[in-house]
C-alpha cells in the first residue's frame, strides 16, 4: 500500500472541512473530496505521480482550491487569530486592506480576497482567500531588464510597508511571489507547477515578462510587525526569518534585548539579491548597494528609502542593449544555450523594432476584491 493511499494527518484537516469550503463558495481538488477513493486504485497506471490526486500538499496551514463563482484558482492560508504570542499576521492584513491602504500603487503585499471567520472546530485560525502565485523565479528571467524590473517591484514592495510602519521580518526569497497569470493564460497545476491544470502535460507558458508585464507580491505576515505612530523607537524582541545568516543573529547578546527589525528587513533584501543576481552576467552593477545592505554594521545600513533612491539611479545608467541582455545561469550549458538562443534573439529584434520597453512595466496593482472587517480586539498594538 502506497504511503499516499490515504490522507494525511494534515490533508485531513481541510478534507474534514471540504463541505464547509464548499459553502463558502470554494472547491478543493479530488483528493480531498469526502468520497475520495484513489485514481491508481481504480485506474492503475506504472508511475504513481502521473495520477493528478497522488499529488498532496506540503505545508498544512496552505491549501489550493477554486473559487466556485469564477472558476479563479486560489490559495487559502491558516492565519491565526489575535491573541496568540508573535502573531499579528491577521490585524496586519486588515490593516493593508483598508481602502487607503489597499489601493496605493506602491502596495506590492499579496491581495486578500476573503476572510473566513467561525472555522468548523477551530476557533483559534480563519482562513485568508488569496490568488494562486508562483516563486519569484519561475519562469526563469530572460534579460536583465526583466531581472532589473523584478527588484525595483520588490524594493518599492518593502519602501511601502516601512513607510507604515511594518517590518516584515521575512522578506526573503520563499516570501517574494509572481503573479503568472498573464505568462501561463491557461493556467497551471497548483502543487505541480510545471504541469497544466488537467495535469494531462505540461503548463504553457505563452508569454516572457518583457511581453506581458506580471505583478509581485510580498507574502507571510507571519513575523512581522507594524509598530504605531508614536513610538519613536520601533523595538521588538527578534525572530529569525528563512534567512539566518543575518550578522546580528550571530550575537547572543543582540537575540536577547529588544532590537529595531528594520535594519534586518534591509539585509535580507540585500542578501536576496545577492544570491540570486549579483554572480549571473551583467549584473555586476548591482554590487555596490547589495554590498552596502548586508555590511555587518546595522547602522551604516542604508534606509528602504535610499536603496530604491540608489537602485533606480543603477539601473537608468544601464543601456538599453544592456538590459535586453539575456540573463545566463552558472548551470547552463550547450544544450540550453542552443535551446534559447534563437527564440531569445526573435524577440529581442522585435522589442526593438516595436520599441517594446526593456524593463517590463506592470499596471496599477490591485488589492482585496471587498472589505476586510476589523475585529475589535485587533487595534494596532503599541511596542515601546
Amino acid at each position: 500500500m502506497d504511503p499516499l493511499d490515504d490522507l494525511t494527518l494534515v490533508e485531513k484537516y481541510w478534507s474534514e472541512r471540504q463541505p464547509w469550503l464548499k459553502l463558502k463558495g470554494y472547491e478543493l481538488r479530488a483528493r480531498y473530496q469526502p468520497d475520495w477513493i484513489p485514481s491508481w486504485i481504480t485506474y492503475p497506471t506504472k508511475y504513481l505521480w502521473d495520477n493528478e490526486d497522488w499529488h498532496a500538499i506540503p505545508l498544512m496551514k496552505i491549501m489550493d482550491a477554486v473559487r466556485i463563482s469564477d472558476n479563479r484558482p486560489v490559495m487559502l492560508k491558516m492565519v491565526a487569530m489575535p491573541g496568540q504570542p508573535d502573531n499579528h499576521e491577521l490585524s496586519i492584513i486588515h490593516y493593508l486592506s483598508l481602502p487607503g491602504v489597499s489601493q496605493d500603487p506602491q502596495n506590492r503585499c499579496v491581495p486578500v480576497y476573503e476572510i473566513l471567520y467561525n472555522i468548523p472546530d477551530d476557533p483559534d485560525n480563519v482562513i485568508a482567500v488569496m490568488p494562486l502565485l508562483r516563486p519569484f523565479d519561475s519562469p526563469r528571467f530572460d534579460t536583465v531588464g526583466e531581472l532589473s524590473g523584478f527588484l525595483r517591484e520588490i524594493f518599492k514592495g518593502i519602501q511601502f510597508l516601512h513607510r507604515h510602519r511594518i517590518a516584515h521580518r521575512d522578506c526573503t526569497g520563499p516570501n517574494c511571489m509572481l503573479d503568472a497569470s498573464e505568462l501561463y493564460p491557461e493556467g497551471f497545476h497548483p502543487q505541480k507547477r510545471d504541469f497544466n491544470v488537467a495535469f494531462t502535460g505540461s503548463a504553457a507558458q505563452k508569454y516572457t515578462r518583457t511581453q506581458r508585464p506580471p505583478k509581485y507580491y510580498w507574502i507571510d505576515f507571519g513575523l512581522s510587525v507594524r509598530f504605531g505612530e508614536t513610538d519613536k523607537f520601533p523595538l521588538f524582541h527578534v525572530l529569525r526569518g528563512n534567512d539566518k545568516s543575518a550578522p546580528e543573529f550571530q550575537d547572543p547578546d543582540y537575540m536577547e534585548q529588544p532590537q529595531d527589525p528594520f535594519p534586518t528587513d534591509i539585509y535580507y533584501l540585500g542578501n536576496l539579491a545577492k544570491r540570486y543576481f549579483t554572480e549571473k552576467d551583467g549584473l555586476s552593477f548591482l554590487e555596490p548597494l547589495v554590498e552596502a545592505m548586508v555590511q555587518v554594521d546595522r547602522a551604516k545600513r542604508p534606509t528602504i528609502d535610499q536603496c530604491v533612491a540608489h537602485l533606480d539611479e543603477v539601473i537608468r545608467a544601464q543601456s538599453s542593449y544592456s538590459l535586453r541582455a539575456q540573463v545566463w545561469h552558472s548551470t547552463d550549458n550547450i544544450f540550453g544555450f542552443i535551446y534559447r538562443f534563437f527564440p531569445y534573439w526573435m524577440r529581442r529584434f522585435i522589442f526593438i523594432v516595436t520599441r517594446t520597453h526593456a524593463i517590463p512595466e506592470s499596471s496599477m496593482y490591485i488589492y482585496s476584491l471587498i472589505p476586510l472587517p476589523w475585529l475589535p480586539s485587533e487595534s494596532p498594538p503599541s511596542y515601546t
